[in-house]
């Protein structure tokens, strides 16, 4: 039987703890993403060649090849050249026409998209800086303070740090180890490299579309963020009318807008987790699944994960349509039923205590008829004894007493079931404490495992992959299009300018973003 008899005066340490474990997890990643990077430059200078003294032949230059400056690596290739230039001669023949003018249409229609795209991130930009600006005034008038929530380091959840209630649209940031957890870290690259990918392969088509050919592609990583780059040449770039400039620059974000609203459908028709189901049954109508459990609580050698909870006291934690009784249940001043137990009179004659301690394994029960009437009693004997249960002391027994709990004993009753090979077993897990830790120590879901060798947070590791690709993918969207040199909203308004204007600058050189330097190739990322 777990029992928590922490006082609040105690709490202090245990943040103290949590903050320096926090702060390990960071510098341990640190230490990993350094070590990896000399990995990565001791390759490099060991597979370096010596100099020849004879000139060589550079007439045919590898196809592929690894670039490392500073703390970037680039992986670029000319492999897919071919089957673009393919592409490209398909959608020019007369038997692609009609597809060809379906996605003229499509891209023009992305163009517009963009454009709308740039004019929020410039607004949700604009009102981040102002809210957040006079916030910070607000806080060095008072001389507050704000703090961040790291509520999503137990339970895995994606929530980003909380501010204070405004009308205002904000952008609020995502830190592994500090608004998110760090065990995410994989999941958010991966999502960012499939939607860097989802991003270059709108320029790649819309150069196919309009006969550019490409130069390059390739994947890059710079320090730990991961990207995509399509190089096209600039000359040809320059001299395409602005509406087809346009249509390339913008049909990255425009394919980000389109995969995002393909993830929404998705998720409104559960068609995203399908997978899941032939690994995992529902078992929301009978109750919660222990996903995991804190490695240092009480409660882990109890709730082995697996184990259906389907009550706490008396209250069910089968999905109802208004509320997740997990949530309600833990986290609300909610009691429950008042329902009491019918114990013997020789029991309670024996437990009869004036001023009941509640010291050890016993607490403190009273009468239902008079609580001036105290025990102290076994709760465990009491809970799983298969007394009957009771409202009033007549509806016990004339040798028996209904009793409950006396308020301040904070008692609570998980029913779980547990599998034991073929077997299920009934089995009552009583907790001494404050509620809430139930809901900090334990996460659980609404799915079982239909094998053993399935981890139980494959769901949920599932649904916050899907989540950041969804933001991944937001984020491209909105962050590419904004006006700002090096991003793809710097080439669209110049394009939009000059459609509406005319040429507006004669002496504008190509930037390859690429390489941060002036080139005769246009790179988009």
């Amino acid at each position: 039987m777990p029992w928590d008899e922490t006082q609040s005066d105690e709490e202090a340490p245990l943040n103290g703890a949590e903050h320096t474990a926090t702060c390990m997890s960071l510098a341990v990643t640190c230490l990993w993403i350094a070590f990896l990077w000399l990995v990565i430059y001791a390759v490099k200078y060991s597979r370096r060649r010596p100099k020849l003294l004879l000139p060589s032949s550079h007439a045919r230059r590898p196809t592929t090849e690894v670039i490392v400056k500073y703390l970037n690596i680039r992986l670029k290739t000319q492999a897919f050249n071919a089957f673009h230039d393919k592409v490209s001669a398909r959608l020019s023949s007369n038997d692609s026409r009609i597809l060809r003018q379906i996605l003229l249409r499509l891209y023009d229609l992305g163009s517009f998209i963009g454009i709308i795209g740039m004019l929020v991130g410039f607004c949700l930009l604009f009102f981040t800086v102002t809210s957040s600006s006079s916030e910070l005034l607000r806080t060095g008038r008072d001389g507050s303070t704000s703090t961040l929530t790291k509520r999503a380091l137990h339970h895995g959840d994606i929530t980003l740090p909380t501010a204070p209630p405004s009308n205002a649209p904000r952008i609020n940031p995502i830190i592994p180890g500090l608004t998110v957890p760090l065990s995410h870290l994989p999941l958010i690259l991966v999502a960012l490299t499939i939607s860097q990918v989802v991003h270059e392969a709108g320029h790649a088509i819309t150069a196919a579309l309009h006969h550019v050919p490409m130069l390059s592609c390739g994947l890059a990583v710079n320090f730990l963020l991961p990207s995509a780059f399509v190089s096209l040449p600039a000359a040809r770039m320059e001299k395409l009318p602005p509406r087809v400039r346009l249509q390339i620059v913008s049909s990255g974000c425009f394919h980000n807008f389109v995969f995002l609203c393909l993830l929404l459908s998705a998720a409104l028709s559960k068609a995203s987790f399908s997978p899941i189901w032939a690994l995992f049954q529902d078992t929301s109508v009978l109750g919660k699944i222990v996903i995991s459990v804190d490695y240092d609580s009480p409660l882990a050698t109890h709730l082995p994960v697996g184990t259906l909870i389907t009550n706490i006291d008396d209250f069910s934690m089968a999905a109802t349509s208004l509320d997740d009784p997990w949530d309600y249940y833990l986290l609300s001043p909610f009691s429950g039923s008042l329902q009491g137990w019918c114990a013997s009179e020789s029991v309670l004659n024996k437990a009869f205590a004036l001023s009941c301690a509640g010291i050890g394994p016993y607490s403190c029960f009273v009468s239902k008829a008079d609580e001036a009437e105290q025990y102290e009693l076994d709760p465990v004997d009491i809970f799983t004894g298969n007394l009957a249960r009771c409202n009033f002391s007549t509806e016990c027994a004339s040798s028996s007493s209904c009793v409950v709990p006396r308020r301040d004993q904070q008692l609570v009753r998980i029913s779980v079931l547990k599998n034991y090979g073929s077997t299920s077993r009934e089995d009552t897990v009583v907790w001494k404490g404050p509620k809430e830790e139930i809901w900090e120590q334990v996460q659980v879901g609404n799915l079982r495992a239909r094998f053993p060798f399935v981890s139980y947070k494959l769901p949920k590791l599932a649904s916050a992959f899907f989540e950041y690709m969804k933001i991944a993918n937001l984020s491209l969207y909105l962050v590419n299009m904004l006006p700002i040199t090096a991003l793809d909203g710097h080439q669209s308004l110049a394009a939009l300018l000059q459609l509406f204007y005319g040429r507006v600058s004669e002496g504008v050189e190509s930037i390859d973003i690429e390489a941060l330097s002036n080139s005769v190739r246009h790179s988009f990322w």
